[in-house]
């Protein structure tokens, strides 16, 4: 097994970076990744940087770099614009085999323990208290259906990666997220899909009164004993998706989802009776009527 010689915290300098990206690696580190140069390089531009964990291992007589590489890479190359008053906190471990090294360099960034974007969403939700009540499966795909709406109906720019889950800051959408977590208590796997939340966002600002009665009825299989009922064929469409699998998903692309559901919508709008479902939007979205 590996052993923890020493644990201590340095003052993050353009000297320490260097040592430690110009250490010998360990046999076991994984190759530099560009993209991840690049992250980090956006963060520490940004003020995100906090500090540091780096480690090496004594090994056959040789200290080697264990953790580290891509961090202090990204900080020797900074040019002039090394980040101020950051600290790292460096561990020194003893390993006896090649296999100590490799479970060794399995402890850091442990695949299981990595933050997901559910608990990234998570950490904003807890932010609020009003959203705190919300199961957080139903707030994260509250986010994520309002951003597809807005970058794929409105057009306009929305966070990018997980940082979009900052949109939980919005208090005007703390009402459409707690009713999602209303409507997802009934059990309805067929409406769990950010274009399905989309078009329910759609409709609850087109007219919230309205839309929470449509939803309630999909969420429950329709209106009884009326089969072109427009919640009715809508759940009835959307189950069939999600049950029968590759065959009736040939033709559908994310936007259909939200086309489809819009076509019910705007039928129940109007008082009329469906027999199926439209979905093409190779003319363009369909127009949400209020």
């Amino acid at each position: 097994m590996f052993r923890l010689v020493e644990s201590r915290v340095e003052n993050l300098t353009p000297d320490l970076a260097l040592r430690f990206r110009d250490m010998k690696p360990s046999p076991t580190e994984r190759d530099l990744n560009p993209t991840r140069i690049r992250h980090l390089k956006e963060k520490a531009e940004a003020g995100q940087l906090v500090t540091f964990h780096w480690s090496t291992a004594k090994y056959s007589g040789e200290t080697l770099r264990m953790n580290g590489q891509h961090s202090s890479t990204m900080l020797s190359n900074l040019n002039g614009a090394f980040p101020e008053g950051l600290t790292v906190h460096i561990d020194d471990y003893e390993a006896q085999t090649p296999d100590d090294l490799a479970l060794l360099f399995r402890q850091f960034d442990d695949r299981k323990s990595g933050r997901s974007a559910g608990d990234v969403a998570g950490a904003y939700q807890g932010l609020h208290e009003p959203l705190r009540a919300v199961p957080k499966a139903a707030a994260k795909l509250g986010i994520d259906g309002v951003s597809w709406y807005r970058r794929s109906i409105e057009g306009v720019p929305v966070p990018s990666g997980d940082a979009v889950y900052s949109l939980m800051n919005e208090t005007g959408l703390h009402s459409f997220i707690r009713w999602l977590g209303d409507i997802f208590s009934i059990k309805t796997p067929e409406l769990r899909r950010a274009q399905i939340v989309s078009a329910m966002y759609a409709t609850y600002i087109a007219s919230e009164a309205a839309a929470r009665t449509f939803w309630d009825q999909v969420a429950r299989g329709g209106v009884e004993y009326e089969d072109n009922h427009p919640t009715t064929v809508l759940d009835n469409w959307l189950k069939a998706i999600k049950e029968d699998g590759a065959d009736l998903k040939k033709d559908l692309k994310p936007a259909s989802y939200y086309q489809g559901s819009i076509f019910a919508w705007n039928a129940y709008r109007e008082d009329k009776t469906i027999k199926d479902i439209k979905y093409d939007v190779r003319k363009g979205f369909a127009r949400v009527i209020g």
